[in-house]
C-alpha cells in the first residue's frame, strides 16, 4: 500500500499544506508515501518520487480533484504499475451529490438535481419550498453572501458567485430544502472499508447506518444536529480530498494506518 500526496512547489521533499503533517507521521510510521507535482496533472505529466512498485495499491490524499483529473490520475498510476484504492466511478461516487444521495436519502435534506441555470432558476420558481440550499455537485458558496435563497432571481444571483468564485460549475447544480440546524454541531466521521471512525469516540446510529448503505473505500460523513434534536447527513464526500476538520492529526493517522496495514 502506499499513499500519494502532491509535494509542496517550494520544498519538494515534503507534501503541500495541511498534508505536510499526514505525510511526515505516515512515513515515520514506516508507510511508503509519494510525492508528485499537482500542477503537472492535467498535463498528464506524473513522476511519483520515490516511483510505485509493481502492484502497489494507492491512496491519494490531496487536493481536491475533478472526475477527470481523477480518472487522468488513475490510469496514469495504473501506467506505472500501481492500482487506485479508489476506482475513479467510486470517486464520483461519495465525490458528487447524486452519487449518494439516492442511497442516504431519508438522512439529509429533500434535493433536486438541474443541469444547468436556466433548469434551476425555473425549478425554484416552480416549487413550493420557501427557501433553497444552492451548491453545485461539490461545493456550494463560501462567499459572505452565503448559500440560502429565498426566491427563484436569488436562486441565480447564488449560481453566478459559485461560477465567479469557482470558476466553474462542477457537475451540475442542485437545490436543497433548508432545514433548521444548530449552529456550531457538525462533525466530521470517516468510513474506511466500511468501518465508521469519529474524532471523539463517540459514533452516532445513524452513521453506522450510512456506512452500511454508502459502499466505496474511503469517504467521509458530515453529520449536524437538526433543531429538533435529530441527526442529520450534511454531505458525504470522498475521504481522499476530504480535509481532516475537527481531527486530530495523530488520530486521523492512526485511522489510515489502522486500514493501510491491511494490505500486503
Amino acid at each position: 500500500m502506499r499513499v500519494l500526496f502532491p509535494f509542496n512547489p517550494l520544498d519538494e521533499k515534503n507534501a503541500d499544506g495541511s498534508f505536510c503533517v499526514e505525510y511526515q507521521k505516515l512515513k515515520a510510521s514506516g508507510v511508503e508515501c509519494s510525492l508528485f507535482d499537482f500542477d503537472a496533472l492535467p498535463f498528464e505529466e506524473f513522476q511519483p518520487r520515490p516511483r510505485l512498485s509493481r502492484d502497489d495499491v494507492v491512496l491519494y490524499r490531496g487536493w481536491m480533484l475533478t472526475p477527470k483529473l481523477y480518472t487522468d490520475l488513475s490510469n496514469l498510476v495504473s501506467a506505472n504499475g500501481g492500482r487506485m484504492l479508489t476506482s475513479p466511478i467510486d470517486f464520483v461516487k461519495s465525490h458528487h451529490l447524486p452519487g449518494w444521495y439516492e442511497s442516504v436519502r431519508e438522512y439529509t435534506p429533500e434535493t433536486i438535481f438541474f443541469g444547468n441555470e436556466a433548469d434551476a432558476v425555473s425549478g425554484a420558481d416552480k416549487s413550493n419550498w420557501d427557501r433553497f440550499f444552492v451548491k453545485d455537485f461539490v461545493k456550494s458558496n463560501y462567499s459572505e453572501r452565503g448559500s440560502v435563497a429565498n426566491s427563484a432571481s436569488e436562486v441565480r444571483d447564488i449560481i453566478n458567485l459559485i461560477k465567479a468564485h469557482r470558476g466553474e460549475i462542477e457537475g451540475g447544480i442542485a437545490l436543497r430544502e433548508v432545514e433548521s440546524l444548530v449552529d456550531e454541531s457538525e462533525v466530521r466521521y470517516f468510513v474506511f472499508n466500511g468501518k465508521p471512525y469519529s474524532p471523539n469516540g463517540i459514533v452516532p446510529a445513524v452513521v453506522f447506518e450510512i456506512a452500511a448503505r454508502h459502499l466505496a473505500p474511503f469517504f467521509s460523513v458530515d453529520i449536524v444536529k437538526r433543531a429538533d434534536g435529530e441527526l442529520r447527513l450534511v454531505e458525504i464526500g470522498d475521504g481522499q480530498v476530504s480535509d481532516r476538520k475537527n481531527w486530530d492529526s495523530d488520530l486521523f493517522c492512526r485511522l489510515l494506518l489502522e486500514n493501510l496495514r491491511c494490505f500486503p
